[in-house]
């Protein structure tokens, strides 16, 4: 068994790692470089020990072999720098080593046999160039071969063997030395070609070690990057990337270059997330990105930029009618409804177009101008495209002066307020007095509240017009009778921020107000903005003895939900159902119900809009109670209060509808 395994240790030396590929191209690529080296050194020494011999040993011995061997030795040179270019190739590489290993056996045994018989030629002199070439010729092949030990050991093994053999037995006491000097040499020899070799493998392994975690990093990096550009949820491109491909487009755009740029949103998906749960929520962005994707085929572009809003980029269009057509195609395929968990969930969306070069030449302006058509499409026609257009661009500019105008206000001074009341039917008494904002711009003259109130959100002024105008009505209050109220509008912003509503009951204590005399207005979409906040505002709001109602009821998405899970004091039926309800018997019906389900509830009912006496009629037959419009009072100045004379005209028209 010893000796078995001896004479395995022994052929493992002599064996080429083929299971280590990287080994084996670093040998090879080592190899390529040096050979060479070493061929070229082989064939000076014998071209040398051919000319000091000639005229000592036979023409055959110094002009037939050494020429052989220097062929030999010039065409495996050229072989090996060749075999420079086939590093990657690992069939190639193998076939170099098993050759190399071979060729350096039959090199050695011929260089050997040769040398010893020229050793027996020649004078000492010449018998010591033999000694002395073949020594540095070994040692300079098995430099030239550290990097494969099997040709190196067949080299040391052979050469200096055969050497240490035939000086050991030629008698003469200094060969005997040299020969002893030689087996010595050849131990160390292999020791050095050992050690280097081991730790040229390790280094192999280090840097096989190094790629594959450089490679991994880079596949993270290269994962990461991805993500940085991918939304997470959908798979589609995130906000990032859509701005980045943008920029990319832009950067590479010539005379010829068009490009459509739209940006999408789903249009009642807010309400969602609240009635069915974010899952399901969740499930219908994922579904509407599939959508999208589909109906392109996959060629068009499209990203999430976030929430409910995704965005294309089109890159080939022949009109803005194509846009038209693409885009009510992108509206059609978003009303059929989406199957979730929860049920199935109608939505449909909007689009805005903008169009490069046409409106815009930079990845802002073709995004806000895209933006501002679908805010256009939201507003005017919900559920269908919209194109960017010259007009548009004289809104924008319009806003852009009211933003200023607004920015560089002063608020204490141009904001007022006009009070509009709510009336009692049944008995002609004022329910409370609705506080109005009003702006007069010294710039811009009057503004529309429609107009400024939705720009100061978007500006973030908003919170600062609800100070004013609260001041203002805490301010006028104070001369009102004790018993009189007013009702004060809450933005979004205001409702869904704890800190706001401490601090509008700390005002109405600093004033020495009853809460009670005051009644928050809340819409439906400013609820839905943050439900959970806004939950909490109304519950402290109510808490504190102030009333709450819910404005606008009726064109919400939930609107149902918000009346069962919040606590409110009264509900303010929208326009819209009161302006068809003398012809429109469906409106009647809506109006008709809502009534009941307050009288249910126990919760106030008001409608707004009120401006004929026929619209007055029906409602009260209906069993309308209270409510407001035009046909009762305009917004004024001044509040309506029971003691003033001029009451007694409202309640003259109020009592020709009993």
């Amino acid at each position: 068994m010893r000796i078995r395994g001896f004479f395995r240790q022994v052929a493992d030396i002599f064996r080429v790692q083929e299971d280590q590929p990287d080994l084996i191209r670093a040998q090879v690529n080592a190899l390529s470089r040096q050979i060479p080296l070493m061929y070229f050194l082989l064939t000076a020494n014998a071209l040398a020990l051919s000319y000091t011999h000639y005229g000592a040993a036979s023409d055959t011995m110094t002009i037939v072999i050494p020429a052989i061997l220097s062929a030999v030795f010039f065409c495996r040179a050229i072989v090996w720098i060749k075999a420079g270019d086939k590093v990657d190739d690992l069939a190639a590489d193998l076939m170099q080593l098993r050759r190399i290993r071979l060729v350096a056996l039959i090199i050695s045994v011929i260089s050997s046999v040769w040398a010893v018989n020229l050793f027996s030629y020649g004078n000492p002199y010449q018998q010591g160039h033999v000694a002395y070439s073949m020594s540095i010729t070994v040692v300079g092949c098995i430099l030239c071969m550290l990097h494969f030990p099997p040709a190196a050991f067949i080299v040391v093994g052979v050469v200096l063997g055969s050497f240490v053999v035939h000086f050991g037995l030629s008698g003469n006491d200094v060969f005997v030395a040299i020969a002893a000097n030689m087996a010595l040499v050849s131990v160390v020899i292999v020791q050095i070609i050992r050690s280097y070799y081991a730790a040229f493998s390790e280094l192999i392994a280090s840097r096989r070690v190094l790629e594959e975690q450089h490679r991994t990093t880079q596949e993270l990096s290269n994962q990461n990057r991805q993500l940085a550009h991918r939304d997470f949820l959908t798979g589609l491109a995130n906000r990032r990337d859509f701005f980045h491909r943008l920029e990319t487009m832009l950067a590479g755009a010539d005379d010829t270059t068009r490009f459509a740029v739209a940006v999408i949103d789903l249009d009642g998906f807010k309400p969602v997330n609240d009635v069915h749960g974010h899952m399901v929520g969740d499930d219908v962005l994922v579904q509407a990105g599939q959508r999208l994707v589909t109906l392109s085929g996959g060629t068009s572009y499209f990203a999430r930029l976030g929430g409910d809003e995704f965005g294309l980029i089109v890159d080939h269009y022949g009109n803005e009618a194509d846009l038209t057509l693409l885009g009510q195609a992108l509206c059609d395929v978003m009303k059929v409804p989406f199957e979730t968990a929860g049920g199935p969930v109608h939505l449909s969306c909007s689009v805005g177009f903008a169009t490069y070069p046409a409106v815009a030449r930079t990845p802002t302006g073709l995004f806000e101008r895209a933006d501002f058509a679908l805010y256009h499409a939201k507003k005017n026609n919900p559920g269908s495209p919209v194109l960017f257009a010259a007009r548009h661009e004289s809104l924008i500019r319009q806003e852009s002066g009211i933003e200023q105008a607004l920015r560089s206000a002063d608020l204490d001074a141009e904001l007022s307020l006009n009070f509009q009341p709510i009336f009692n039917l049944l008995d002609g008494t004022v329910l409370v007095n609705e506080a109005l904002a009003r702006w007069h711009s010294p710039v811009l003259g009057r503004v529309a509240p429609d107009v400024f109130f939705p720009l100061a959100e978007k500006t973030g002024q908003i919170g600062d017009l609800t100070r004013v105008l609260f001041e203002k009505l805490l301010v006028a209050m104070a001369t009102w009778p004790d018993v009189e109220r007013a009702a004060f509008n809450l933005s979004a912003q205001d409702i869904t921020s704890l800190d706001r509503t401490q601090w509008l009951l700390e005002r109405i204590h600093d004033h020495g107000l009853a809460p009670r005399r005051i009644t928050f207005e809340i819409t439906e979409t400013a609820l839905l903005r943050d439900f959970d906040a806004a939950r909490q505002s109304i519950e402290t709001l109510r808490q504190s003895g102030a009333r709450v109602a819910l404005d606008d009821f009726g064109i919400g998405y939930s609107s149902l939900r918000l009346v069962h899970e919040l606590e409110f004091d009264s509900l303010k039926i929208d326009r819209s159902f009161t302006a068809p309800i003398a012809r429109n018997p469906r409106s009647q019906r809506i109006v008709k119900t809502v009534f009941d389900m307050c009288d249910t509830m126990g919760i106030r009912c008001v409608v707004e809009g009120v401006e004929t006496a026929e619209q007055r009629d029906i409602l009260m037959q209906f069993g309308c109670r209270y409510a407001q419009g035009y046909f009762f009072a305009h917004p004024a100045v001044q509040p309506v209060f029971d003691n003033l004379t001029t009451l007694s005209s409202w309640r003259s028209n109020i009592a020709h509808g009993l």
